[in-house]
């Protein structure tokens, strides 16, 4: 048990990026007024998703694959902010082009 503890064998940047990514999820929510729960839940998995994407693939990739997760780095964290806030924009402007969702889907009507 004291394993899964210990932040310096398992590396502290992804728990770093889970924490990002749920506050600027959350942060969107906050800004867009939502009070529906199943797009309080999208935000914050699209910010803990874009958080992951950005504090590791694309820092792996930034740095030709020398990434170290169990040392704090900032550019990390700016990379996981970065990409956190570029997939809430990315589904905001998802969500604008689909339109509203609807709670029931009636049936289709012909005319």
């Amino acid at each position: 048990m004291g394993q899964f503890m210990d932040f310096k064998e398992n590396g502290i940047n992804p728990y770093i990026w889970c924490v990002v990514g749920v506050l600027l999820g959350g942060l969107a929510c906050l800004l867009a007024n939502t009070r529906e729960k199943i797009i309080i839940l999208e935000n914050l998995g699209v910010g803990v998703f874009g958080a992951y994407i950005g504090g590791d693939f694309v820092a792996s990739l930034l740095s030709h694959g020398a990434t170290n997760d169990k040392t704090f780095s900032m550019g990390s964290l700016g990379l996981a902010v970065a990409g956190a806030v570029v997939s809430l924009v990315l589904l905001r402007l998802m969500r604008r082009a689909v339109g509203p969702m609807h709670q029931t889907k009636g049936p289709r009507r012909r005319g």
